[in-house]
């Protein structure tokens, strides 16, 4: 069995759905996941934001929602006959899901308030539409297509937001599935959003639909999991800004995850874990040029070259806290840590001495709570608008390193981290400098 997770832009309008229908037609027992359609899930937090002061225009944004969906299943059926059913069921479900939502929107502007959970709700109301729709549309194309919801499969904790699955239940309800999942019928299940024990909806983080697709492939044992994108695999660096970024034909899970971790679009952080517990690969492939090889991700990593690939996060904070008073360095650097873990804030760099410790935290609704809370610890400087440029797949020569820092040397370096082990180097730099050092460090690398 392979997985076949499909993206935002897979997932856009009608011309692409049918090439997607095209792409899993070529496999013999696919289960797939989706994604909202482009721009959805967007548009539903920013309805939601919006809902506080101005209703009326949250109420506009839902009704858009509305349009866009309703013209993608009305161009794509027109191609197909005796469609009229399937039509009337997918105007009828975008008006179910439309009618909550703006309920939900009405709540927020009367409670004054959006809370994570409620945020949570509106969000998986792009995956619940589009996976629906796609499923009715699939079979009208011939295809034998199954809806399943995924808050009846993927259980989760109540961290609304950035929930964590549980692993057992997920793999214990897909066992009870498996009469749908069979030859006959094509499972097709949104991503994204699952529901905690107390039957609330809960979101896996942006992007999460590729950790669902991995999520269900380990479940199923399967043969591969397949993220089917815009572009041909992983890239060397950001293609978009890049001109002269390279496919990488091979990656380890390692690589990969530090790639997502360290800012790359391709895939969810946490992709690579449920499929490098059971040794499943993990292919990132194009629906545009489905004959392209891609990338594979998988225990084994080519050999070659300085650098795997380039990635960086822009608008980081680095905080600096020195402790004012003689403390064990374990001590101080546990209460730092902890307080970090309180308030969900993922540290991304790191350097430390015994009194004194520098962390790289990309920008979180928590920072300055946080902040405020370290500054019982001692001093706290805080530099903002910060870049981290991360270099992955880092070979063991450490004159590699020394090279590197050689093409940035008129340029302020406000943090560096080097882990060979990981064959890891980040540079911390102002915002303003991140793309050109980019460019700079890349095309001496891979041109």
């Amino acid at each position: 069995m392979h997985i076949l997770k499909f993206g935002g832009t897979s997932m856009s309008n009608a011309k692409t759905w049918q090439q997607v229908f095209d792409i899993i037609k070529r496999y013999e027992s696919p289960f797939v996941v989706v994604s909202a359609t482009a721009r959805t899930t967007r548009s539903l937090i920013k309805a939601a934001h919006k809902a506080i002061d101005h209703p009326q225009e949250a109420q506009m944004i839902a009704d858009d929602i509305a349009t866009r969906h309703n013209n993608i299943v009305e161009h794509f059926l027109a191609d197909y006959d005796d469609s009229s059913q399937t039509l009337m069921a997918c105007h009828n479900w975008i008006n179910i899901c439309i009618e909550e939502l703006k309920e939900h929107l009405a709540t927020i502007h009367s409670q004054q308030e959006l809370t994570e959970q409620l945020k949570d709700v509106i969000a998986s109301i792009g995956e619940r539409l589009s996976s629906y729709l796609f499923t009715e549309c699939g079979y009208a194309a011939g295809l034998y297509t199954t809806w399943l919801d995924a808050t009846q499969i993927v259980r989760t904790d109540s961290n609304f937001g950035k929930a964590s699955p549980n692993l057992d239940f997920i793999s214990g309800k897909i066992n009870s599935l498996q009469q749908k999942i069979s030859a006959d019928n094509i499972p097709v299940m949104g991503g994204y959003y699952g529901m905690d024990a107390n039957e609330n909806i809960t979101t896996l983080g942006l992007e999460g639909s590729d950790y669902s697709a991995s999520l269900i492939g380990a479940a199923l044992d399967a043969e591969a999991i397949e993220i089917w994108t815009d572009v041909s695999g992983i890239y060397t660096c950001d293609p978009r800004f890049i001109s002269d970024a390279k496919p990488i034909p091979q990656l380890s899970f390692q690589e990969a995850t530090e790639l997502a971790y360290f800012g790359a679009k391709v895939l969810h952080p946490s992709t690579t874990k449920p499929a490098s517990k059971k040794q499943i690969p993990v292919w990132v492939k194009n629906i545009f040029e489905p004959d392209e090889p891609g990338t594979c991700i998988s225990t084994e990593s080519t050999t070659g070259g300085p650098v795997k690939a380039i990635t960086y996060k822009e608008n980081c904070t680095i905080v600096t806290v020195t402790s004012s008073q003689t403390v064990m360095g374990y001590e101080f650097l546990a209460g730092v840590f902890d307080i970090l873990r309180w308030h969900h804030l993922a540290v991304d760099v790191v350097t430390t001495t015994e009194a004194s410790v520098s962390i790289g935290i990309e920008n979180g609704a928590n920072l300055d709570d946080a902040i405020e809370q370290l500054n019982g610890y001692g001093s706290v400087d805080v530099l903002n608008n910060q870049g981290i440029i991360s270099l992955v797949g880092c070979n063991s020569d450490n004159c590699l390193v020394t090279d590197i820092l050689s093409q940035v040397r008129n340029v302020p370096q406000n943090l560096i981290s080097y882990s060979k082990s990981k064959g890891n180097l980040n540079l911390v730099v102002d915002n303003d400098q991140v793309l050109s050092i980019v460019k700079t460090i890349h095309k001496k690398l891979f041109s």
